[in-house]
């Protein structure tokens, strides 16, 4: 189910995120902080601070509710392989994948703390690496107990630099000597996959009855190494039912 994320909850949940974290809000020099997206979403989704970082058996889960576990994990999906094994078989958990669907880049001078640069807004978002990313964790897409939520957000890159000369980021030497933070600004949609039948939603239109994986990714427009065809079928939602010379024959479960 797709929707759009609550504005007045996710700016409280940004400025918890912020007034927590002063002290290592620049981050580190040359890198791209994402520790303000991560804790930013953890306060969204479990806003209470004794609800996070709670030990559950030899793991530490991001963020315990009512409504079970919380694990936000920015990238590199199959790092939760151990934990959800352990923390599926007796709680809910929930998985926010944080994906950057907009952004724009702010040069600051650090010795004026004035915006010497502004970038328009741009958009990025790939659905290609989506499915790489849920099919790293295939084998539990079909657990009754696994929710995932695919966060689209729109983000600010600050860069800082010293003198007057806004850096060349291409050039890895000046973007080493920057000080760089991504700041999550709003949630611009929510992609909740709470059952396995919500993963219909990756169907293409307009599939014949039976279909190839090459059929599949021409309706989705995608190329044939596409991962949507391997991510419906461990989510149950397409079955094989033959085949085709050397290609496997699907169709639509149920």
């Amino acid at each position: 189910m797709k929707s759009a994320g609550d504005k007045e909850r996710f700016s409280a949940a940004l400025g918890a995120a912020l007034m927590n974290d002063k002290k290592g809000f620049h981050g580190s020099v040359g890198t791209q902080n994402e520790k303000l997206i991560h804790a930013t979403l953890k306060n969204y989704y479990a806003p209470y601070s004794d609800e996070q970082e709670i030990k559950l058996g030899s793991f530490f889960a991001d963020a315990v509710s009512e409504d079970g576990i919380f694990e936000i994990q920015t990238k590199a999906l199959y790092r939760l392989k151990e934990k959800l094994r352990t923390f599926l078989e007796y709680s809910r958990v929930t998985v926010v994948h944080p994906v950057i669907g907009e952004y724009r880049t702010l040069f600051i001078s650090e010795d004026t703390g004035e915006i010497a640069n502004e970038t328009q807004l741009r958009k990025q978002y790939s659905k290609l690496k989506i499915f790489e990313e849920l099919y790293s964790i295939r084998e539990f897409l079909n657990h009754e107990n696994l929710s995932v939520i695919i966060v689209r957000l729109k983000t600010e890159k600050r860069v800082y630099f010293r003198g007057e000369k806004v850096p060349d980021m291409r050039n890895r030497t000046a973007r080493k000597r920057c000080l760089i933070n991504q700041v999550p600004l709003e949630i611009t949609e929510e992609l909740r996959l709470d059952i396995p039948r919500d993963y219909e939603i990756f169907l293409p239109d307009k599939l014949p009855e039976k279909f190839t994986k090459k059929q599949l990714c021409a309706a989705a427009k995608e190329c044939r190494a596409s991962l949507r065809t391997e991510v419906l079928r461990t989510a149950g939602i397409i079955v094989k039912v033959g085949e085709e010379g050397r290609e496997y024959v699907y169709k639509v479960n149920g």
